[in-house]
């Protein structure tokens, strides 16, 4: 992942805590995005971190391991939080190979799980002076979560890929904002409307410019955008086409 120009304004890491968490309630968002919301008798209030589109990570047991003693992770945007009922909610893209969709989408009101965290988006600072956003349905949440906080202080456009129309969601959007719905083609390499559309945009020094998808696209985005002179970059691969539980 390029690291960020020097002059821009990064937040400082918080030490990861981990905290013991229930299933409180289930919503299906769209036709494969599902959200979980998370409470417990730890305070939640910490893993909701100051940056938009900040991120937890989700800790389950690994069903590999019959003993349960071991568990899987995921990393899962923080969309909302309840300070009231001390709950938190998280989008889960429901996909195919993947332990923690299938857990998901198993998972019953009263299960239990782990999260650590928080850790920021890699959203640009505001040293960038407007935002380019590009992603597709697993990056959606962080999109939304960064879209939801900007609150018009400057231009910020997403571009998001989508293979089914139905994964379409409602984002609140300030003025100066906009989002673009892509088709993703049927044979068509994911993350290929993503890139297509970058080629054919300017990207200005004082923009901040984020993307994330699937690592094969976001491999080509880094060479698009290699040596350009930009206010802020964070370009990362959520996930791999043909592998399960990947990790970059």
């Amino acid at each position: 992942m390029p690291s960020a120009p020097a002059n821009a304004t990064r937040p400082a890491r918080r030490p990861t805590t981990s905290r013991d968490v229930v299933v409180t309630a289930r919503e299906q968002i769209t036709e494969h995005m599902l959200r979980l919301t998370l409470g417990g008798d730890d305070d939640l209030a910490p893993v909701v971190h100051g940056t938009p589109g900040s991120w937890v990570k989700l800790f389950v047991p690994d069903p590999r391991d019959p003993s349960g003693s071991t568990e899987h992770g995921r990393a899962y945007t923080v969309r909302g939080f309840n300070p009231i009922s001390n709950e938190v909610d998280i989008d889960a893209f429901l996909h195919d190979g993947g332990t923690m969709p299938r857990w998901a989408e198993s998972c019953a009101v009263g299960e239990t799980a782990r999260i650590g965290g928080p850790r920021p988006s890699g959203a640009p600072g505001r040293d960038a002076a407007s935002m380019q956003l590009f992603g597709d349905e697993t990056s959606l949440p962080a999109i939304a979560a960064i879209l939801e906080r900007e609150r018009g202080h400057r231009p910020i456009h997403a571009w998001v890929e989508l293979a089914d129309d139905a994964d379409r969601q409602e984002i609140a959007l300030s003025r100066g904002a906009g989002i673009t719905w892509l088709q993703r083609a049927a044979h068509a390499a994911p993350g290929s409307a993503l890139v297509d559309t970058a080629t054919r945009l300017r990207f200005e020094p004082d923009a901040g410019v984020w993307f994330a998808a699937e690592a094969g696209a976001a491999q080509r985005f880094r060479g698009l955008v290699r040596g350009l002179d930009l206010a802020d970059l964070h370009v990362q691969g959520y996930w791999r086409a043909g592998v399960g539980d990947y990790r970059e």
